[in-house]
């Protein structure tokens, strides 16, 4: 590759590339344009890193509001108490598991205080979840900016380009 003078339109115009031609200003814009594009790409990746964060929150809810709607019928901690809880807690851990909840403790008689710990770990998982999209958020602005001043970057290389070539239409 090598730059050299082509025209006095195109004196940094690089030889053998695709920017052969060019002016200085739309070399620029289209690097800008593509770094843009990839800021675009990381912002929708983003995107959809924080709607699959907020789906699993949504299901650890939705697990937790199901479970807790029939162990909230279980009051006492007599042996038949205990086992109706691992009962219930077996017939959800395979949807718990998909979740990324360790169900490894379920198979076996739960007190009441044991239930309100798992269910406790289960509403923390969910926090976090929503506390991770908060992040991502920030992360997702972050990009969308640097997208909007890389095309605004790309826009103003465009039309200097404009200037110049009118000017030189005008002489």
């Amino acid at each position: 590759m090598s730059v050299g003078a082509i025209s006095t339109s195109n004196v940094n115009a690089i030889k053998g590339t695709e920017f052969e031609g060019m002016s200085i200003q739309m070399m620029a814009a289209m690097v800008m344009l593509e770094v843009g594009a990839t800021k675009k790409k990381e912002a929708e990746m983003k995107i959809s890193d924080m709607k699959a964060q907020n789906d699993k929150a949504k299901a650890l809810n939705n697990l937790l509001d199901k479970m807790n709607s029939e162990l909230g019928a279980i009051t006492k901690d007599e042996d038949k108490d205990k086992a109706a809880r691992m009962a219930i807690l077996i017939r959800y851990s395979a949807e718990a598991k998909g979740l990324g909840i360790d169900v490894s403790g379920w198979n076996s008689p739960k007190s009441a205080e044991q239930i309100r710990a798992i269910s406790s770990t289960i509403q923390h998982m969910a926090e976090n979840c929503n506390s991770d999209n908060q992040t991502q958020m920030v992360k997702l602005q972050d990009f969308m900016g640097q997208y909007n001043s890389f095309v605004s970057g790309a826009s103003d290389q465009i039309k200097n380009a404009n200037q110049i070539l009118q000017g030189l239409a005008k002489n």
